[in-house]
C-alpha cells in the first residue's frame, strides 16, 4: 500500500470535513413544513415592595398554551409559523390584603364576572383580566429565519396588536400583560428555544446583551451562552448573567415614551432615579434536532431596585421572574373539571329496640 497517498487522501477529507466533524455545530431550525407542537408558556413573578416602612408582597403567574405550525419553508430555509393561543390563564395577588385575582380563557363568562363593590373594583378587576387574556383564542402568523428569528410579522399579526392594544400603558401596561410586539415575538422565538448564531463546539461560550421592554420598567439583561451538550437528537444551552439598569427609557420599539395618562415625567423620574443591585440571571434551554422545537426551558431572573417615587417617596423593590416553557398537548387547552365532592359521611340513625326486656 503507498501510505504517502494514503496519507495525502487523509488529510484531503480532514480539511473537507465540515464544522461538526472537527467539533463545531452549526445549528439551525430544522423544522419540517406541516411540523406541529403543543407548548405551554409561563411567567411567575414575585415581588416584595417597601414604601415608606411598608411592605407589601404579591405573587403573579401567566400561563399560555400554544399551538404552533410551519405552514410553510421556502428555498432561503425562512419559516412561515402560524401559533394559535389556544389558552391563557393565571393569577394575581392584589395588594393590601384583598385576595387574589384568577382568570382563565376557557372558563365561562359566568365564572368570570366580578361583583362591584361600590368602589369600583369589580370594573378594575374586569379590566385587568381583558388585559390578561389579551389575544386568547385567537391565531396570527409571522416569519422566522433559520435562526429561530422572527423577521417579519404578518397581516393577521399585525391586527391582533391592534385589537389588543398594542402598547405597554394605562392599566394594561400596569397589569403587565398587554399584547404587544415583543411578547408576540417572545411567543413564537421560545418555541425554538436559543440557536447560536455561529458555529460552536461543546463548551463554547458567546455573550448576548439584550433590553427587555415589555413594560414601563425595563432591564438590561447581559448573558453568557454556553453549549453544555450536544448529540443527533438534542442540544442544550445553560444561561448566567446580570440584570441592570438600560441607558435610558423607552417603548416597547425603542421609541421615547408617550405622555400616555400623564405618566411619562413620573416614569421618566422613576428611571433616572433607579438603582439595580444583585441583578442576576441563570437558567437552561434543551432544543430538539429531531423536529427543531423546544424541549425545555427555565430561565431565573432576580434583583433589588431601588428609585425614587416623587411625592410618594423613596421605594425598594426585590423582584424575581421565573420563565418555563415545556412540551404538552392539545389537552392543555381545556381547564380541568373540579372533582365532585364527597358526601361527609352521615351520623348512624340510631337503633330503636322494641321495648324493655324483662
Amino acid at each position: 500500500m503507498n501510505h504517502s497517498k494514503l496519507l495525502s487522501l487523509v488529510t484531503a477529507l480532514a480539511l473537507c470535513a465540515p464544522a461538526s466533524a472537527q467539533g463545531e455545530f452549526d445549528f439551525r431550525v430544522t423544522a419540517k413544513k406541516g411540523a406541529s407542537v403543543w407548548l405551554q408558556q409561563e411567567v411567575k413573578q414575585s415581588q416584595i415592595i417597601d414604601m415608606q416602612g411598608q411592605e407589601m408582597e404579591s405573587e403573579q403567574a401567566t400561563s399560555r398554551v400554544l399551538q404552533l405550525t410551519v405552514k410553510d419553508v421556502d428555498d432561503k430555509g425562512d419559516l412561515v409559523v402560524e401559533t394559535k393561543i389556544a389558552r391563557v390563564f393565571g393569577s394575581m395577588g392584589l395588594p393590601m390584603g384583598m385576595g387574589e385575582m384568577e382568570f382563565d380563557s376557557a372558563a365561562s363568562e359566568a365564572d368570570e364576572d366580578d361583583e362591584d363593590d361600590g368602589m369600583g373594583m369589580g370594573a378594575m378587576m374586569s379590566g385587568m383580566k381583558k388585559a390578561f387574556l389579551a389575544g386568547a383564542g385567537k391565531t396570527f402568523t409571522v416569519k422566522v429565519d433559520g435562526k429561530g428569528k422572527v423577521v417579519e410579522l404578518m397581516d393577521d399579526a399585525k391586527e391582533l396588536l391592534k385589537e389588543g392594544g398594542g402598547g405597554g400603558g394605562g392599566m394594561r401596561g400596569m397589569a403587565g400583560a398587554s399584547l404587544n410586539e415583543e411578547m408576540l415575538k417572545s411567543m413564537v422565538e421560545e418555541a425554538f428555544g436559543a440557536v447560536p448564531e455561529k458555529p460552536v463546539a461543546v463548551g463554547g461560550k458567546w455573550a448576548k446583551n439584550e433590553t427587555k421592554n415589555s413594560s414601563r420598567m425595563p432591564m438590561q439583561n447581559k448573558v453568557e451562552m454556553t453549549l453544555s451538550k450536544a448529540d443527533a437528537e438534542s442540544y442544550e444551552i445553560t444561561v448566567v448573567g446580570t440584570v441592570e439598569k438600560p441607558a435610558a427609557p423607552t417603548g416597547a420599539d425603542g421609541e421615547e415614551l408617550e405622555d400616555e395618562d400623564g405618566q411619562a415625567a413620573m416614569q421618566k423620574q422613576m428611571m433616572e432615579s433607579m438603582q439595580v443591585k444583585n441583578g442576576k440571571i441563570d437558567g437552561f434551554c434543551r432544543v430538539s434536532r429531531t423536529d427543531g422545537f423546544v424541549l425545555e426551558v427555565k430561565n431565573t431572573a432576580s434583583a433589588d431596585i431601588e428609585m425614587s417615587m416623587a411625592q410618594m417617596g423613596d421605594m425598594a423593590m426585590t423582584i424575581k421572574i421565573t420563565t418555563t416553557v415545556k412540551r404538552t398537548t392539545a389537552d392543555a387547552a381545556t381547564p380541568k373539571k373540579p372533582e365532585p365532592k364527597k358526601d361527609e359521611a352521615k351520623p348512624a340513625a340510631p337503633t330503636t329496640g322494641g321495648g324493655d326486656k324483662k
